[in-house]
């Protein structure tokens, strides 16, 4: 009797645990054409790009990054190497002082730590997503020599150095010999969404090189000027955007 009792019992917990099983295996299929997906539409944009060699597509892992979230950390050892697919990301350097500086903002499609990849060198400036991102990323510890000898990969990174190169010279003239209006029309201009900008604006006089004072007096002529509304703390939204870029001439963006 307690044989017959126990064979019941163990064959009704093999049942629950065959169903358990057969869900949670029915769940995961349902989840992964989703990724499957999303991961082959960005491939197909990076092949059609001739970014990386196709064959070398299968060492990439697409990957989402929170706003805020740092993608590269200045003065670190560079592990992976980004290509942005989805979003913006800011580029600010620390300097000796502890002051930020901002040096531009990457788009969709351009490779971040290509420098840091060819040199061997630490990560020069902090990269950070400045809204939700996706990236694809490989790992340099495990396929550092592969990219090396992907002919596409490399003619990429040298245009896109060749760009990033003619882009800092810009912006360093622009924040040596232009006046704060033009550098916060600038940052207006790369940093809006749907004519909203959002921000701390102590550390944005930081990021463009000015005081917080010169700061709030550009940001008081741009009000009177009717350029931007003010909506509330922190929050602007541009009402001219034709005057914005007569001064601003998109000079952050990479």
């Amino acid at each position: 009797m307690l044989l017959t009792e126990f064979t019941t019992l163990l064959k009704n917990l093999w049942e629950k645990l065959m169903n358990n099983i057969k869900k949670y295996i029915k769940n995961i299929w349902a989840i992964m054409p989703m990724h499957t997906k999303k991961e082959k539409f960005y491939l197909n944009e990076l092949k059609k790009l001739e970014i990386l060699h196709a064959d070398n597509n299968q060492y990439i892992e697409i990957i989402e990054i929170n706003k805020d979230d740092y993608l590269l950390h200045q003065g670190e050892k560079l592990n992976h190497i980004y290509i942005l697919l989805k979003g913006k990301v800011k580029v600010n350097h620390i300097n000796a002082n502890g002051n930020s500086m901002l040096c531009g903002f990457n788009s969709p499609y351009s490779i971040i730590g290509e420098l840091e990849f060819i040199t061997h060198s630490s990560i020069i400036n902090n990269v950070i997503a400045y809204e939700d991102c996706i990236c694809a990323t490989i790992s340099l510890s495990k396929y550092h020599e592969i990219l090396m000898n992907d002919v596409f990969f490399m003619k990429t990174i040298a245009k896109n150095l060749a760009s990033k190169l003619s882009k800092s010279n810009q912006n360093q003239s622009i924040s040596l010999n232009y006046p704060v209006e033009n550098r916060l029309a600038a940052y207006f201009i790369v940093s809006h969404k749907n004519s909203i900008v959002q921000d701390n604006f102590v550390v944005v006089a930081e990021l463009i090189g000015c005081s917080y004072r010169q700061l709030q007096r550009v940001l008081q002529l741009f009000l009177d000027k009717k350029y931007i509304k003010k909506t509330k703390r922190g929050t602007y939204q541009i009402i001219d955007l034709n005057a914005l870029n007569l001064l601003g001439e998109d000079v952050y963006q990479f």
